[in-house]
């Protein structure tokens, strides 16, 4: 299958302004990691992909990158499982980590394990070598541990979805994995994610706390 090239403007950034000439990508799901790795060859990078753990480790022992961009979530071992195997195979290489599933203690967790960045699906290529230039700077805003924890129904909710991404889509699989019945699973699937608790705003200058 032909991948057409991504329309786009001037790229803000390339693999000069970055300062590296090479870049792993590692998703699961192949139209996405193919039209990514078109958009990083037009930015100058040597691409190099792979669609899981196993794939990615192999891929890098024999060609080593400069850059590495991995999914979160994958069939079989995790994004963070492989970020921790890459810097231990070259400790400078710089990673981030993307997530369908974003949130505030999934990139917490993520830059403890080492990566210089956590971006939330979707990311362009523009988007992504911009997270490259910010790496330096902290990763994970100031007071996000203050962000009030997310509400048991949206955890369920991105638990019963990971599951089922997990199982390729297969909602028989993944309700015997989660240990419910297939109907049920099917009723949960039709909800929308629940909304996580607000950020209470910060009282104006001269209101008293509530």
């Amino acid at each position: 299958m032909m991948i057409e090239p991504i329309p786009d403007s001037t790229p803000v950034h390339d693999s000069t302004t970055v300062g590296a000439t090479s870049i792993l990508l590692v998703d699961d799901t192949f139209v996405l990691r193919e039209r990514l790795s078109t958009a990083m060859e037009q930015r100058g990078f040597r691409v190099e992909t792979a669609g899981n753990y196993e794939e990615a480790v192999e891929v890098f022992r024999k060609r080593p990158t400069e850059l590495a961009v991995l999914d979160l979530r994958m069939p079989g071992k995790s994004g963070l499982e492989l970020l921790r195997k890459l810097l231990q195979m070259a400790s400078d290489t710089r990673i981030i980590i993307l997530s369908g599933f974003g949130s505030i203690p999934a990139s917490i967790d993520a830059v403890r394990a080492g990566a210089v960045n956590f971006l939330s699906k979707p990311a362009d290529a523009d988007d992504i070598l911009s997270a490259f230039m910010r790496g330096d700077e902290p990763s994970v805003p100031d007071g996000a541990v203050a962000f009030p924890a997310p509400s048991l129904a949206r955890n369920e909710w991105e638990h019963i979805h990971r599951v089922l991404s997990e199982c390729g889509g297969n909602i028989s699989e993944a309700a015997r994995r989660l240990g419910i019945h297939r109907r049920s699973l099917q009723r949960k699937l039709r909800k929308r994610a629940p909304e996580d608790p607000a950020v209470p705003d910060a009282p104006e200058e001269g209101e008293p706390d509530a």
